[in-house]
């Protein structure tokens, strides 16, 4: 038995819960592309409503995705293992409380004693307590739509192997699903002309969908093989 068989069991569950409703977003894709043919001027409405429905739960599939990876790793490594066992790149993490803390600091001596416990981490025997909100915003994320620069940011924080997007199109379909998913919520163009815009016909977005699914599933399998041989330690 390994030692996170249990977590990268529930990982690879919600890959495919992610799997699941959105195939289910594509099939209603194409449901409405066919009534669209039948009748362009009564189901154009429809088209419509299915891109938006796909652009919106998908870029929220990945981030329930995201956050659930995150946080479940966090609550297996806490306790297990005292900061100085983190590789250098993580530690920064394990760090959050106290950097967070210095923020509104202005006790010169506490300050200076937050300061020394952030920056001799490496000799560090506390127990590891890596970030967990419940009810706000999961650090390394920053509440933002899901954007590229997120993934890199954790490949970077976790010291995850091999590259973000070794395929050129996940990264650009993420960007532009960001965008629209954006644009759609807060209103900052009409909902109509969202889909009047270049890249926004059913095969368009169909295929951003596919990337993101493709991509999630990249990350789930680099994340086990990033527990499994248990890179997040100084010496795995």
């Amino acid at each position: 038995m390994g030692a996170h068989d249990a977590l990268n069991a529930a990982l690879m569950a919600e890959a495919d819960r992610l799997l699941k409703r959105t195939d289910t977003l594509k099939t209603y894709l194409l449901a409405a592309a066919s009534l669209a043919k039948q009748d362009p001027k009564r189901w154009h409405f429809a088209t419509m409503e299915a891109r938006a429905s796909a652009i919106i739960h998908t870029v929220a599939e990945l981030e329930s995705l995201t956050r659930f990876l995150i946080q479940e790793t966090h609550r297996e490594l806490n306790g297990a293992h005292v900061v100085k066992d983190l590789r250098a790149c993580l530690r920064q993490l394990a760090a959050h409380t106290t950097f967070e803390s210095l923020r509104a600091l202005s006790d010169p001596s506490k300050l200076w004693i937050r300061r020394a416990e952030a920056t001799t981490l490496e000799l560090s025997s506390s127990p590891l307590a890596l970030p967990i909100e419940m009810k706000t915003v999961q650090p390394p994320l920053d509440g933002r739509t899901l954007r590229p620069d997120h993934f890199y940011r954790i490949w970077s924080i976790y010291g995850l192997p091999g590259a973000a997007f070794p395929v050129v199109s996940w990264e650009a379909s993420m960007l532009k699903m960001a965008g629209v998913r954006n644009d759609l919520a807060h209103g900052t163009v009409p909902f109509h002309e969202v889909f009047q815009s270049a890249g926004m016909r059913i095969s368009d977005v169909e295929r951003y969908v596919s990337d993101i699914i493709e991509f999630a599933l990249y990350l789930v399998t680099t994340w086990v093989d990033y527990l499994d041989s248990r890179q997040y330690l100084a010496s795995p």
